[in-house]
């Protein structure tokens, strides 16, 4: 079984305020970031030994258990021009045989 987490301060974005006698209205580059996230993962494998040296691996993974919704940029940035959000709860499985 395992458990682990990652947490994310946050990539920076363009600021709330604007540069002064900008004709434009830009924001200041790099003036503020994007909120704080985490996620916690957990999973678990069971290996079955099938003969003397063949094993059959099974495996279950959670990852973002709480399904936390996060941005990890705003598309502030020069060419970006789109948001991008952090994946929310997924359900992996796998089975692997080892020879």
């Amino acid at each position: 079984m395992y458990a682990d987490a990652l947490y994310g301060s946050g990539l920076r974005q363009n600021g709330p305020d604007t540069i002064p006698d900008d004709p434009n209205g830009d924001g200041i580059p790099n003036g503020s970031a994007v909120p704080d996230y985490y996620t916690v993962n957990l999973g678990v494998e069971q290996s079955i030994k099938l003969g003397a040296k063949d094993q059959l691996k099974a495996r279950l993974d959670i990852v973002n258990i709480t399904d936390n919704s996060y941005e990890l940029r705003s598309g502030s940035g020069v060419g970006v021009n789109a948001a991008q959000y952090g994946m929310r709860r997924g359900l992996f499985g796998s089975i692997s045989f080892v020879f």
